[in-house]
C-alpha cells in the first residue's frame, strides 16, 4: 500500500470514527429534545385543565346566584304545598337537554326538571339520582339558604352543580341545579380560543423540536469539520514527524554536524583506508579550553562541509581529517578561524608523505599509543 492509500485509509477510519460519535450524540440529543417536549406537553395539557376548571368555578360562581335568588324566593312564599312550590317556582325555571334541576325532601326526590319535565321521581331516593360518590358529597355537604357549587361526575360525564338546602313547613328541601360541561365549554368563543391555545403550544413545541435538530446538524456539520480538519492535522503533524526522525537520522550520520569521539579516529581512517582514498590532511588543533574547542566545532558547522570530519576529547583537543584536501588547501581553510598562536596546531599531508590515512594518524599520534 502506497502512503498516500495509507493516508486515505486513515482519513476514512478517523471520519467513520467521528460520525459514530456524532450519530450517538444526535440521537441522545434528539431522544432528550423529545422528552423535553412530551414533559412540556403533558405540563400544557395539565395547565389547560386547570384552565377549564377555573372557567368551570367563575361560571358555577354565576350559578350560584341564580339558585340563591330562587331559595330566596321560596322563602318569600305564603304557606303552601309541595305541589303549589313545584308550580310557582320550579314550573318557571329554565331547563333543557344540558340542564337539570332537582327538588328533594327529606332525602326523597321529588321532581326532576330538564327538557322532559316529569314528575316520575317522587318516592325515589336521592342516592338513586345522584349516583356517584363526588355527587353524594356534594348533597351531604349543602348548606341551609347558601348556594354552594362543585364539579360532580355523572353517568360518565361531569357536571358543574349548585345547590342549597331551604326548609319550608318545618321541612328540609335541597334544591340543585346541574350544568353539562359542555355547555360551558364547548361555547364558540371560548372553543375557538381553546382550539387556538392547543395550536399554539403543539406549534411551540414543534417549533422547539426543529430548531434543537437544525441546531444539532449545525453543530454537527461544524465539529465533522473540525473533526476533518483535526485528522489532516494530525496526519501532517505525524507526516513532519517522520520527516523529522529520518532528517535527525540522516543528521546523526552527517559529519558536518556532528563531532565524534577521538577514540573512534583510528577507526575511521581505517575505514577510508579500506575505501582507496589516498589525498587527505590530518589536522590536530591543540585547544587548552573546551569552550574554545566547543567554539570552533560550532563555527566549522557553517565553515566546513561534509568532506571534513570532526573528532573532539574531553580535554579541548580538536582533530580533523579532511579528506580530498592538499596541504595548502587546509593551511587557507584553518587560517579562516584565526586560530590563537599560542594553540599548537600540527598537519600531516597524506599525498605528500606517500602514506596512509592510519599511517599519518599513527606517526601524528605515536606520542599516546
Amino acid at each position: 500500500m502506497t502512503r498516500r492509500e495509507k493516508r486515505k485509509t486513515l482519513e476514512w477510519e478517523y471520519k467513520k470514527r467521528d460520525m459514530i460519535k456524532l450519530q450517538l450524540r444526535f440521537r441522545v440529543i434528539l431522544v432528550a429534545t423529545i422528552a423535553v417536549i412530551i414533559v412540556f406537553g403533558i405540563m400544557g395539557y395539565a395547565l389547560m385543565g386547570m384552565y377549564k376548571d377555573a372557567i368551570l368555578n367563575v361560571y358555577a360562581a354565576q350559578q350560584d346566584n341564580y339558585v340563591q335568588l330562587v331559595v330566596d324566593q321560596i322563602n318569600l312564599q305564603d304557606d303552601r304545598t309541595d305541589e303549589s312550590i313545584i308550580s310557582d317556582i320550579i314550573d318557571t325555571l329554565d331547563s333543557g337537554n344540558t340542564h337539570y334541576w332537582t327538588l328533594a325532601k327529606s332525602g326523597n326526590m321529588l321532581f326532576v326538571k330538564n327538557v322532559t319535565e316529569t314528575n316520575k321521581y317522587q318516592g325515589a331516593i336521592m342516592e338513586d339520582f345522584f349516583d356517584t360518590a363526588t355527587a353524594d358529597k356534594f348533597v351531604e355537604e349543602l348548606n341551609v339558604n347558601r348556594a354552594a357549587h362543585d364539579i360532580i361526575k355523572m353517568n360518565g360525564q361531569r357536571y358543574v352543580v349548585s345547590g342549597a338546602v331551604f326548609e319550608y313547613n318545618r321541612n328540609e328541601y335541597s334544591l340543585c341545579l346541574l350544568t353539562d360541561e359542555t355547555v360551558i365549554l364547548d361555547n364558540n368563543d371560548f372553543l375557538s380560543t381553546r382550539i387556538a391555545l392547543y395550536i399554539y403550544v403543539i406549534f411551540i413545541m414543534l417549533l422547539l423540536l426543529l430548531a434543537a435538530m437544525v441546531a444539532e446538524a449545525m453543530v454537527m456539520r461544524r465539529e465533522e469539520d473540525n473533526n476533518m480538519l483535526k485528522g489532516r492535522l494530525e496526519l501532517q503533524n505525524q507526516h513532519i514527524n517522520r520527516l523529522e526522525l529520518e532528517a535527525k537520522q540522516r543528521d546523526s550520520f552527517n559529519t558536518r554536524y556532528n563531532a565524534y569521539n577521538e577514540s573512534l579516529l583510528g577507526e575511521f581512517a581505517k575505514r577510508l583506508d579500506e575505501r582507496g582514498l589516498d589525498k587527505a590532511v590530518l589536522v590536530r588543533i591543540d585547544y587548552t579550553s573546551v569552550e574554545d574547542a566547543k567554539k570552533f566545532l560550532i563555527r566549522a558547522a557553517t565553515t566546513l562541509d561534509e568532506t571534513v570530519i570532526r573528532f573532539k576529547n574531553d580535554t579541548g583537543r580538536v582533530s580533523l581529517i579532511m579528506t580530498c584536501f592538499d596541504e595548502k588547501m587546509a593551511v587557507d581553510t584553518i587560517a579562516r578561524f584565526e586560530i590563537d598562536s599560542r594553540v599548537n596546531v600540527v598537519m600531516e599531508d597524506v599525498a605528500a608523505g606517500k602514506e596512509s590515512i592510519s599511517e599519518a594518524y599513527e606517526k601524528m599520534y605515536e606520542e599516546e599509543m
